[in-house]
């Protein structure tokens, strides 16, 4: 079974109506760990950590027991931890300030906390839409004009340390 944006929706829309503050939801594929008492987190923007989609406990183990092997080195292969930039509201995704300007993102590029990464048009109102952390844009999930729901994931940021 695969993990879909409905699903996430869903999940989201459940969480909020239960107050539930964390939750933690493993597979063999997949991890998700959705935290809402974080300081960094607001009432308008989501962030999401979720672990790459290539995430498998039976690799981490066999690394776990190669460390017990080799005290002296402290490099683990461990999956990438990404956040996820998720809408706070139904409207129109644009990636510029204007048509013919240049994106406030690409991907790569490095994002401050606080940073405007895109805008989300609801009811001919322009919303900026923010970094919560400072890092690198791995991946940009929508395309600029298209429609996006409530709780849709829009980029993945790659945690960076400052």
């Amino acid at each position: 079974m695969q993990f879909q944006i409905k699903n996430l929706k869903q999940l989201l829309y459940s969480i909020q109506e239960n107050n539930i503050d964390e939750i933690h939801i493993y597979s063999n594929t997949f991890k998700l760990s959705i935290n809402k008492s974080l300081n960094f987190l607001s009432n308008t923007k989501n962030i999401i950590k979720t672990i790459d989609s290539t995430y498998n406990p039976s690799v981490k183990k066999k690394n776990h027991k190669k460390k017990t092997k080799e005290k002296n080195t402290n490099i683990i292969n461990s999956p990438e931890t990404y956040f996820t930039i998720v809408s706070p509201m139904v409207g129109t995704f644009y990636c510029s300030p204007a048509p013919n300007e240049p994106p406030f993102v690409k991907i790569y590029d490095i994002v401050k906390k606080q940073q405007t990464v895109c805008i989300i048009e609801a009811m001919k109102l322009m919303n900026e839409i923010e970094s919560e952390i400072y890092g690198e844009i791995v991946e940009i999930l929508v395309k600029d004009g298209e429609i996006i729901d409530c709780g849709q994931a829009l980029m993945k940021v790659k945690p960076l340390n400052m």
